[in-house]
């Protein structure tokens, strides 16, 4: 409910302390990741404990529309019968394929369409919200250059009309702006019997998560050898996929691990997040060397992170690897230059100027209102501790989950923080302000 403001407070001796085993979703990234492949995969694929939110919800909903057969067993359970490719078959583009406001979803789901659909019948990728303003130059560069037509014809950006072709022998992706790109090829690439390859030229940013991709791909039956020389990563790649033979069960999610984890810190409480452990390729799992850095005790067991203690050390972190860890490492890094009276920077944030909302100026935004002193760039954030102050408005996420997110740790560091349009949390975590509160936190509502 947009019209609502939902409000924090730090905690009062033992009150608002977040404590104990917190329950958080499970990997947005890994499910969306495991739909399309097992959408692409000919048989049956079962998934247990299956995350919800809207970026879940889209990708289900896509490969439906696209053809593959989707049944729910039970409320976090579900089987896909895929839709593989081959002549005279594979995706549908009619009706269009909407990939919601999820980039990675959008970008997978192109890359798909358009070497794995129905060749010859041209179908449509749409999106919504924020991500309609968001391009994607150099994957659409690379499927042109690979014979696949798109209106426009000059695309960057959705909603694209796409004419898919058949598998090609080579592809080349130039200077991509995300790792996604390179994400989406691999997966439209091993859903093809016989191998291919994807040269990359350039850096790859986030390219942790491209070893969410490859264990995914690995998973179902492909295999993908990397070869990488100066700037250049050459991916020789071997399908067809195959659909798994025991229901897949999406492990906890990271990037939501890190706000638990983080809350705790801040509120004097000690967390642990069971079954996302020190074997988890999820980049952002890393958030726990991150908060030991600022002086938390904080750790990765076999089978869980924990984490407690104030943050009181000043560090300068470089982010490239796990940008989405940015808003919840702010809060962290602005509490602990009040505590230790110095400055911390991030950078690394290169990639966070495009995504739902322009992060850096949003956090920025956020600090400042609570009186911390802040110097924004394009891929930087320097935060230093200022004077503090009670926010003379609320913090507007800008309908940004991991803004929300953010602001919910601002207001358990600071008094009378309130978030305006909380709800926007339901793209990744819909049950992110009950699991809070549930942890210990103090959450309150008011209408405006």
């Amino acid at each position: 409910m947009s019209g609502e403001l939902l409000g924090l407070e730090p905690p009062r001796a033992r009150t608002g302390v977040v404590s104990g085993a917190v329950r958080v979703p499970g990997s947005k990234s890994i499910a969306q990741r495991a739909v399309v492949l097992a959408a692409l995969a000919p048989g049956r694929t079962r998934f247990a404990a299956m995350p919800d939110g809207e970026d879940v919800d889209s990708a289900l909903n896509l490969v439906r529309a696209a053809g593959a057969r989707v049944e729910r067993l039970a409320p976090a359970a579900f089987a896909i019968d895929g839709r593989p490719p081959g002549p005279h078959r594979g995706w549908k583009g009619d009706p269009a394929l909407e990939a919601g406001e999820s980039g990675t979803l959008a970008r997978i789901a192109t890359a798909a369409f358009a070497f794995c659909g129905d060749a010859g019948r041209v179908g449509e990728v749409r999106v919504r919200g924020t991500l309609s303003k968001r391009a994607s130059p150099a994957l659409f560069a690379a499927l042109r250059g690979a014979g696949v037509r798109t209106d426009p014809v000059d695309a960057t950006r959705w909603p694209v009309a796409l004419t898919p072709i058949g598998p090609p022998s080579e592809v080349h992706l130039d200077s991509p702006g995300s790792s996604q790109e390179v994400s989406a090829l691999l997966v439209a690439l091993a859903a093809w019997p016989g191998e291919s390859r994807l040269v990359v030229r350039g850096a790859i940013p986030s390219r942790p998560y491209l070893a969410l991709t490859i264990d995914a791909l690995t998973r179902f039956g492909a295999h993908v050898d990397l070869a990488r020389e100066a700037d250049v990563s050459s991916y020789a790649i071997r399908g067809p996929l195959r659909a798994l033979e025991r229901p897949l069960a999406i492990e906890p999610d990271a990037s939501a691990a890190a706000v638990a984890l983080a809350a705790a810190c801040l509120t004097g409480g000690a967390a642990r997040i069971e079954g996302l452990g020190s074997s988890s390729l999820q980049g952002d799992a890393r958030v726990v060397a991150h908060l030991a850095a600022f002086g938390c005790a904080a750790r990765a067991e076999d089978a869980a992170l924990v984490a407690s203690g104030f943050p009181s050390r000043c560090v300068d972190l470089d982010l490239e690897g796990e940008p989405d860890l940015a808003p919840v490492l702010a809060v962290v890094a602005a509490a602990a230059t009040r505590a230790c009276g110095g400055r911390a920077i991030l950078s690394g944030l290169g990639t966070l100027p495009g995504k739902e909302s322009s992060r850096i100026e949003v956090l920025a935004g956020g600090l400042t209102a609570l009186g911390f002193e802040c110097v924004a760039t394009r891929s930087n954030l320097s935060i230093s501790p200022g004077n503090p102050r009670i926010p003379d408005a609320p913090l507007d996420p800008r309908g940004d989950h991991r803004m929300a997110f953010a602001f919910a740790l601002m207001g358990l560091l600071s008094e009378h923080v309130l978030v305006r349009d909380p709800e926007c949390v339901a793209k990744s975590w819909p049950q992110f302000w009950r699991d809070l509160e549930r942890a210990g936190a103090s959450v309150a509502r008011w209408k405006p």
